[in-house]
């Protein structure tokens, strides 16, 4: 398995542990805090937050050994796709009468950004260059 493989899988699986943990403890600690509805809140912050980074990651471990081309592909089709659920996931959550609106955005944004601190670290573990150094320029 090659280095960027390992970083991109890294990513994956790091960021897939850290929102399962964050959507357990966000719940707990919304449950203390405001009772059922911002546990449910929190759970489903947890799922959106997922929604939103897991397929660019998905789609970078699939297509980074392909074309360049076919890499743009494949990420934009997981990022339409991923748009699509995440805006259709807000029309019906935004008039849910008991929805708990705090706890959901406060974990969704704590995803995202548990999210992109894990892609940055597994790109800056995996130090892969950014020439090839067996060609001529």
């Amino acid at each position: 398995m090659s280095a960027e493989a390992q970083a991109y899988r890294g990513a994956l699986v790091r960021t897939a542990i850290a929102l399962g943990a964050l959507g357990v403890v966000g719940a707990a600690v919304a449950w203390w805090w405001d009772g059922p509805s911002a546990a449910v809140g929190a759970a489903v912050g947890a799922l959106v937050a997922a929604l939103a980074a897991l397929p660019t990651q998905g789609a970078m471990l699939v297509g980074h050994t392909r074309s360049p081309s076919s890499l743009a592909a494949i990420v934009l089709g997981a990022w339409l796709a991923k748009m699509f659920v995440i805006v259709i996931a807000m029309i019906v959550l935004i008039d849910l009468e008991g929805f708990h609106k705090v706890a959901f955005a406060t974990v969704v944004m704590v995803g995202i950004v548990l999210s992109l601190v894990f892609d940055i670290m597994s790109i800056r573990k995996a130090r892969v260059p950014y020439v090839d150094p067996g060609t001529k320029s």
